[in-house]
């Protein structure tokens, strides 16, 4: 009886630390502040599953050897890798928004590049998103990329 006992206490021990949230302190300016980062749930998923989706489209079609979506309201913004002896024309450009839009109804818009920066800072949010920051903090860096799309 004494070992089931202990044996219980381990267990609600165990699944006390392992269900704790991590708060970090980070330092912005001159102030401190409490960074509570929680995982991407509920529409935070549901658009990075849409995003994922759609770089997969791309990357199917002829000459593409990488892409890299992120989704804000119903704009796509989509970056991609050019293969060797390629080049990103206004036809390769029309195709993918074609195919995008056909895909995702919910998009009324898609922004295209192939610059390697643009890319990177695409991929970067992308990753924030699946490392548990919050949409709304990215919202800053998305209108910057989409700006230099433009």
């Amino acid at each position: 009886m004494k070992v089931k006992s202990i044996f219980m206490y381990f267990l609600v021990c165990v699944l006390l630390i392992g269900c704790s949230t991590q708060n970090i302190i980070v330092k912005s300016g001159d102030n401190f502040v409490e960074d509570m980062s929680i995982p991407v749930g509920g529409a935070d998923n549901e658009i990075l599953e849409r995003s994922e989706t759609i770089s997969d489209i791309v990357v199917e079609l002829y000459g593409m050897d990488d892409a890299t979506t992120i989704i804000l309201n119903d704009t796509a913004i989509i970056g991609v890798k050019i293969s060797y002896n390629q080049e990103l024309t206004n036809k390769t450009t029309e195709t993918i928004e074609q195919k995008v839009l056909d895909y995702d109804n919910q998009l009324t818009r898609v922004l295209v590049t192939n610059e390697e920066k643009n890319f990177t800072e695409i991929s970067d949010v992308v990753y924030e998103l699946l490392q548990g920051k919050s949409y709304d903090s990215q919202v800053n860096e998305i209108n910057n990329i989409m700006n230099k799309i433009n």
